[in-house]
């Protein structure tokens, strides 16, 4: 046993892991916003829902770190500062890995704008979340083609766990009739009646 683990590399596994836990958590971060916007989880609990929804795009994105980092430490692959930052710099796979690191910043993106949301203003903040979508679909792009953990039944399989429920959040926030707020009513206490 010690001698497999002497041989293991550890930062490939560690990479592997890490980005499908990210992908994970940033999977239940785009169901989390989208089932907010829906308003299928009620209105009472928009500001809890909120912190759930930046607290699992902030821990994505520190799992996503982690995946970076050890590939940057994998021995194997040999990729550099350039090919996880830039889009197309990898000589290995890479469309599928620029899908990722363009997946990535949309991200980091995303995530920071939690922060800049009173600056940005709340229309401009939920334009620029029109961007999650690109992010889930290169992210899902991404783990389909450049990782070897999905290939035959694992792909598919990943690939309608995470975005049926994307699929279905959609069309229910498409179809779903807009309701404004009603207007105010008028009081009637203390009107008397004319006769």
């Amino acid at each position: 046993m010690s001698a497999f683990l002497a041989n293991a590399p550890v930062a490939w596994y560690v990479a592997r892991a890490a980005g499908l836990v990210a992908f994970g958590i940033l999977t239940l971060s785009v169901w989390l916003g989208l089932a907010m916007s829906t308003k299928l989880l009620g209105t009472k609990r928009q500001k809890l829902l909120f912190g759930w929804h930046q607290t699992l795009a902030w821990t994505g994105l520190s799992m996503l770190g982690l995946h970076v980092g050890a590939l940057l430490l994998d021995p194997t692959l040999h990729f550099g500062l350039t090919s996880v930052l830039v889009p197309f710099a990898a000589a290995w796979h890479p469309v599928a890995v620029a899908a990722g690191v363009v997946a990535g910043w949309l991200t980091l993106m995303l995530a920071t704008s939690f922060r800049l949301r009173k600056r940005i203003g709340q229309k401009g903040w939920r334009k620029l979340h029109y961007a999650s979508f690109a992010a889930f679909v290169l992210s899902l792009g991404h783990a389909l083609t450049a990782g070897s953990d999905l290939k035959g039944v694992g792909g598919p399989a990943l690939a309608a766990t995470a975005a049926g429920p994307v699929i279905w959040l959609v069309f229910v926030r498409i179809l779903t009739p807009r309701t404004s707020p009603a207007p105010p009513r008028k009081s009637t206490v203390g009107v008397v009646a004319e006769a």
